[in-house]
């Protein structure tokens, strides 16, 4: 074997080993994810109807953040020619986490400001929109990452991966429920406020994790 051989195996050892590291990381942020879905995402709706959303309102949050995010990603893929997939999932989470905090600011405008059922609905639409745009950006860019990290075994490692995400997803809607059906007791928002604070910090968790996350060349 020649020293050109023996260090490509060495590089090529080193590789497969932070690869296998990432696969383990993405597990991880996978879970994290899931928190702020079973606690953001699955309480979208109730919240805007605790804001005083009607049923038009109610049918365009479930139309245009999901029309206007599936336009989004064509521009997500534009992206890959000029800024690394390492950096656009990572600005695009820590943006998506923020996102939940908005949307706890609007409710604080009507149920502490007492600004009109007229005017938060179409906040909320507005910032959920904005959410779901900013995830359907990075999706692109994690899809591919994702490819390069498992070229081969990809159901299979996604079989194990889903499979662990949709526990943690679960668990998190049940807990949610739980938070919510105590605090409408005596103040609705603020259960609100907290299902969405604990999404925003699984999903600044699953900034830290991508940043954590080893990016193979494109």
């Amino acid at each position: 074997m020649t020293l050109e051989s023996k260090v490509k195996n060495i590089e090529q050892e080193k590789e497969n080993k932070l690869k296998e590291k990432a696969c383990k990381t993405s597990i991880k942020e996978g879970s994290s994810y899931s928190i702020s879905d079973g606690f953001g995402f699955r309480y979208v709706t109730p919240y805007a109807l605790a804001l005083g959303a009607n049923d038009v309102h109610v049918g365009l949050l479930s139309t245009i953040p999901n029309l206007v995010g599936s336009f989004s990603a064509l521009h997500g893929v534009s992206l890959l020619k000029d800024i690394s997939r390492k950096k656009i999932v990572v600005t695009g989470v820590f943006l998506q986490a923020l996102m939940w905090l908005a949307l706890v600011g609007v409710g604080v405008l009507y149920f502490i400001f007492d600004i009109g059922s007229d005017i938060t609905p179409i906040l909320m639409i507005i910032t959920y929109t904005l959410l779901v745009v900013v995830g359907a950006i990075t999706g692109p860019a994690w899809n591919s990452w994702m490819k390069d990290i498992i070229p081969e075994r990809f159901g299979k490692y996604f079989g194990i991966r889903n499979r662990s995400v949709g526990v943690v997803s679960l668990l998190a809607m049940l807990a949610a429920g739980f938070v919510l059906d105590f605090f409408k007791q005596f103040n609705l928002f603020l259960g609100f406020a907290i299902l969405f604070t604990i999404a925003f910090i699984g999903r600044s968790m699953s900034t830290y994790f991508f940043t954590k996350q080893y990016e193979p060349k494109f």
